[in-house]
């Protein structure tokens, strides 16, 4: 029996780590900026739309901009349905994965705790609280979040019911049942979490003649009820025949690891790390079949089902796509460390731990998504107590612009330039120049859209701010 002291101990470093990384991920979240696919996003749930221009919208109607979604409708639906009761804004839409992100903290350590004694679920905790990766995706309006929070409750709960039959626990076997379909609908992709199941499932069958035939059930009951329920989205993501995340010859020996740990040099630590516990562990993976499996099943299985359906479909070569085995990793290298016979396996964490938080601090800010640094232009904006903006850009995003708390608090007013006829009197013109985010760095020419007020004499340029992705100029008719 542990004494109470220890117990409070215990309580308190966990709390403390957990409290670390809700904290950075809020930080994170106070500065960080949109961009294109968050745009779309946020036109998409616009909740003061009819549910039929929203399909519209999720299809790709978005008027001078044409781009359809292909994440599930679920979580678009979802976004809209939250803010019929909440203030509609960029940063209340944000909250939304803030909270999941933060959520699966306290998963990552329940789940570590199944295999790991306190000491190593700390440090794994630890490595998640301070993964740059995470943090990122923690502000992005994608369902990148709740889907690893869902994952990770989906297989703490897989786990517990495993050698538990229906009657023992009916509540646990219901609620798996429904966060099972609630992840499956969030993330195409989490099917691979499934797949790996019952590769689990029927290794323990092979090794011990038995099966839990409660679980098989629920289990095909979940996607038989994610089948129905989504057939229209499968069918429309299954006739996909090309993606922007191309498969490239570099993913075979990096396979998203300079992406998940925040530099290609953490990345190469932890791949090197993972590939040597995975050759040394290879006949226990295999041949035995143990507890720890069905981590390092979903883990092997995202890359092959991924390659294949890259192959022999549309290419779907992106780290986002399978976030969820990123704490999956982790907790899984932890352990095999801990119950590794290496002589210096708390020096070789210690030093991963340490790389770890100098490699956060470091990158931080290195989110590898340039984004337009749009909340400060609109500071400046809201300075000059002029109202009215006009850009050259889709209505999309216009449409983002006028959702930050910002915007709305200073009554702040945004069209396109063209509509700019009946309006007289000192405005802002915002253009979009050369982004990041779609053309890398650059140090291309001014694009002529931004030229836009410079033809003739009728407007008079007042003040010019040119920063990476913005020209922001104050015009006077």
């Amino acid at each position: 029996m542990l004494n109470l002291d220890l117990i409070k101990k215990r309580n308190f470093y966990i709390i403390l780590i957990i409290l670390i990384g809700i904290l950075f991920r809020f930080f994170y979240f106070l500065n960080v900026d949109g961009w294109f696919d968050e745009w779309n996003m946020l036109y998409t749930i616009d909740p003061s739309v009819s549910n039929e221009d929203t399909w519209k919208r999720y299809y790709g109607d978005r008027g001078d901009h044409n781009l359809p979604e292909y994440y599930p409708p679920l979580n678009a639906f979802l976004l809209k349905y939250i803010f019929t009761f909440f203030e509609y804004n960029i940063e209340n839409t944000r909250l939304i994965s803030l909270f999941f992100g933060c959520g699966s903290l306290v998963l990552v350590f329940y789940l570590s705790r199944i295999f790991s004694n306190f000491n190593y679920s700390l440090i794994s905790t630890t490595l998640v609280a301070f993964n740059l990766f995470l943090i990122w995706q923690s502000s992005e309006i994608r369902p990148h979040s709740f889907v690893v929070f869902f994952s990770l409750l989906s297989i703490i709960l897989f786990i517990k019911i495993q050698n538990q039959s229906f009657n023992e626990c009916k509540a646990t076997y219901f609620i798996y049942l429904l966060s099972s379909l609630i992840l499956l609908s969030s993330w195409p992709f989490a099917l691979i979490i499934f797949f790996a199941k019952f590769i689990f499932l029927a290794q323990d069958f092979f090794d011990k003649k038995k099966i839990n035939k409660s679980i098989l059930l629920v289990i095909f009951l979940s996607l038989l009820l994610y089948v129905i329920l989504n057939l229209d989205y499968l069918l429309y993501h299954l006739s996909r025949d090309e993606h922007y995340t191309k498969l490239y010859l570099a993913f075979f020996y990096s396979f998203h690891f300079r992406s998940f740990f925040g530099s290609i040099y953490l990345g190469a630590i932890f791949l090197i790390l993972f590939s040597l516990l995975l050759i040394f562990n290879y006949k226990n993976i295999f041949f035995k079949s143990q507890k720890d499996n069905i981590l390092i099943f979903i883990i092997l299985s995202s890359y092959f089902l991924t390659i294949s359906y890259s192959i022999i479909g549309a290419s779907v070569i992106s780290p986002k796509y399978i976030i969820f085995i990123l704490p999956l990793i982790i907790i899984w290298s932890v352990f095999k460390i801990e119950v590794s016979k290496f002589k210096f396996k708390d020096h070789l964490l210690i030093s991963i731990l340490f790389l770890t938080i100098l490699n956060f601090f470091i990158n931080f800010k290195n989110n590898p998504i340039d984004r337009p640094p749009t909340k400060e232009m609109l500071e400046v904006i809201a300075s000059s107590n002029i109202k009215a903006i006009y850009t050259p850009e889709t209505i999309v995003f216009n449409h983002f612009v006028s959702t930050h708390k910002i915007f709305k608090k200073n009554n702040l007013r945004i069209d396109k330039a063209e509509n700019i006829d009946s309006y007289k009197g000192p405005f802002w013109f915002l253009c979009v120049n050369n982004a990041r985010f779609a053309l890398g760095d650059n140090n291309l020419p001014e694009q002529d859209k931004c030229k836009y007020f410079e033809k003739g004499d009728i407007y008079s340029l007042k003040r010019e701010i040119k920063v990476t992705d913005y020209i922001l100029r104050k015009y006077e008719n």
